[in-house]
């Protein structure tokens, strides 16, 4: 079974690359199911309805799930390019689709063990039930950069790390670049500055201001007229922590030791209280203002 924890090297959150939602939360799983010994990928098995449902895909469509994931094993990482290294692989090299035995495997490409094997420095601990919350693709890839940001902060306790700038055209290539015929290639459509903020950017800012532990507030840098990069304020979403916090506080309060005395306390004032005309209502009354 996957746990809630993703380690990825810090080169694999900036790499260059454009996967779909669906893709995005696919690899996701994928690492979790990673321990942190294991020295070798394996080949990894799911039940089928359980991958559909994790995925939110019909089970007629199971085509979509087969176009989906060969599509995956043509992505392109872009790693490094510059005038020195030139470094890109894949991210998976293997699945299967068994409707017979009701079971998909899948298998990391060997070429990602350094950035998801091992990690004892430059990572970022990601959340696997956030990014599976997340409705966007640009969220959880800017979730990952402001995550790891925001890691450095906590280790390094420097408040001038809550506030870092991004080249225009480099964090374009981020989110939005596809690697075609050797090159990373921006949609016409995202050319625009407009454009990109609309669609992207502040697709991002507004899913991770609802959802996440953090969010982020941002700037625009311009040359002359035009916006040439970007930045980027880290928040902490101190109303999420807020909700998180009562959240779990609840569960806690329902769940263990703390549920039974409050119940043996209710039963016991409804015993020594006379004249209840709906013992059930008053009951349900009491425990209410026990949770709150």
């Amino acid at each position: 079974m996957a746990n809630d924890l993703i380690v990825k090297d810090n080169r694999l959150i900036t790499a260059k690359y454009h996967l779909t939602k669906t893709q995005v939360k696919f690899v996701a799983f994928m690492a979790s199911r990673i321990d942190k010994d294991d020295m070798n990928f394996f080949t990894y098995s799911m039940k089928l309805g359980d991958m559909l449902q994790m995925l939110d895909i019909e089970r007629a469509n199971i085509k979509y799930l087969d176009n989906t994931l060969t599509d995956l094993m043509t992505k392109i990482i872009v790693v490094q390019e510059n005038e020195e290294v030139i470094e890109k692989s894949v991210l998976v090299s293997y699945f299967k689709i068994n409707k017979k035995e009701e079971l998909v495997e899948y298998r990391f490409d060997k070429a990602m063990k350094p950035f998801l094997l091992q990690l004892k420095t430059n990572f970022t601990k990601l959340s696997l039930e956030k990014i599976m919350n997340f409705d966007s693709s640009y969220t959880i890839r800017m979730y990952e950069i402001i995550e790891q940001k925001a890691s450095i902060l906590k280790k390094y306790k420097n408040e001038k790390l809550v506030t870092f700038e991004m080249d225009l055209q480099e964090l374009k290539e981020i989110l939005v670049g596809e690697h075609k015929k050797g090159e990373i290639i921006i949609k016409k459509s995202y050319e625009r500055f407009s454009n990109f903020k609309q669609k992207v950017l502040d697709v991002a800012y507004t899913e991770l201001k609802e959802k996440g532990e953090y969010y982020f507030e941002y700037d625009v840098i311009k040359t002359s007229r035009s916006v040439t990069a970007i930045n980027f304020h880290i928040m902490t979403n101190k109303e999420k922590l807020k909700l998180d916090f009562r959240e779990k506080k609840k569960q806690h309060l329902l769940n263990g030791k703390e549920k039974q005395i409050a119940q043996e306390q209710i039963r016991r004032i409804i015993e020594r209280t006379t004249n209840i005309r709906d013992p059930k209502k008053f009951e349900q009354a009491l425990f209410k203002k026990y949770l709150s």
